[in-house]
């Protein structure tokens, strides 16, 4: 059995960023495109994107001047020989060419606003310093500083999956968390 909680923020920074968030993804199914592990799209009109994340790390950039909006999908820190299909498959790759297909250029990345989630540890493993969900935020942070992009809002680590999606025609975003519910056992 699922359940899901809408992740609380407190603080100036946050109240602001409280009112660019969704208050629900929207019903209509018809218009929401699913970003897989490795995949990155840019989203336009009535579309939501949205991702399902566990160890993998979301990155959402929304660039209000323009009206656009992208997500990243990234499932290890960094790859080499990366690019076109598998963009995304690799934080260090990811960001770069988000950046690009949104077409933002250099000079413009301190209007893009960026949500990161995800990065959580799901199996818990001895030698869970170096697990991947971990890896993958700290990569997340390092690419986006290297351009001068500052996360407007983060949702990342601990053990519970979360859904980052992003509404293309608002642009606004939400994080929900979502994870296995307690049981009970007799």
């Amino acid at each position: 059995m699922m359940n899901a909680q809408m992740v609380s923020q407190n603080g100036m920074a946050a109240r602001a960023a409280q009112a660019r968030r969704m208050p629900r993804p929207r019903p209509d199914e018809g218009l929401t495109r699913h970003v897989w592990t490795g995949q990155l799209e840019v989203g336009e009109g009535d579309q939501v994107l949205t991702a399902l994340l566990g160890s993998c790390v979301g990155i959402g950039m929304i660039w209000r001047a323009q009206g656009r909006s992208g997500l990243a999908h990234c499932f290890l820190p960094e790859g080499v020989g990366i690019g076109g299909a598998t963009a995304a498959r690799y934080v260090n790759a990811a960001v770069p060419a988000l950046l690009a297909a949104l077409g933002v250029k250099r000079e413009q990345h301190g209007e893009v606003e960026v949500v990161v989630a995800g990065g959580a540890r799901m199996l818990h493993l001895p030698g869970g310093e170096g697990a991947v969900g971990r890896r993958n935020i700290a990569a997340a942070h390092a690419q986006l500083a290297a351009r001068g992009l500052q996360v407007e809002y983060e949702d990342v680590g601990g053990s519970q999956g979360r859904r980052l999606s992003i509404d293309c025609d608002s642009q606004t975003w939400s994080v929900v968390r979502v994870g296995m519910a307690e049981r009970a056992f007799a």
